[in-house]
């Protein structure tokens, strides 16, 4: 059922977001007589409140992405409990910004493996082995006999 405001064609008085049933327009609630949906404020029908695909995703950094409004307010809020009095403000993130943070987390990375005394052929082989390790553990689990 959307939800319109009803003009009174007798009273001219108006009632706002009325749940409407296409074709069956209720009686004017003062008067009793016949009602029109009203468009005198402009605006065309829309859905209101946050129905599919009405929230874009919000990178919040360390709280994560904010997948939904749901997800979004609760990291608002968290943001508020431990920064009380401050004002929260979203800006845009351009592709070249977007690759700039990208390329930044990429070389602190590989300074902390560089540190550490790790290669790249080092993590290649250790992902190697955990993948043939998953592998074995996968195919034991298949061999197991049923039991009934």
């Amino acid at each position: 059922m959307p939800i319109h405001d009803i003009r009174c064609l007798e009273c001219d008085t108006i009632f706002s977001d009325e749940f409407v049933v296409v074709g069956d327009l209720p009686k004017c609630a003062d008067c009793g007589g016949a009602t029109k949906i009203d468009w005198s404020h402009g605006q065309g029908p829309a859905v209101r409140g946050h129905g599919y695909g009405s929230f874009t995703p919000i990178d919040m950094g360390v709280l994560g992405k904010a997948e939904t409004k749901e997800a979004y307010d609760r990291a608002v809020s968290v943001i508020q409990q431990r920064f009380p009095g401050h004002r929260i403000e979203l800006e845009g993130e351009s592709k070249a910004k977007k690759q700039e943070r990208v390329d930044g987390l990429r070389q602190r990375s590989y300074e902390t493996k560089k540190r550490a005394g790790v290669t790249e052929s080092e993590l290649r082989q250790r992902a190697v082995e955990t993948e043939a390790e998953k592998a074995g553990k996968a195919t034991k689990i298949m061999s197991k006999p049923a039991t009934a």
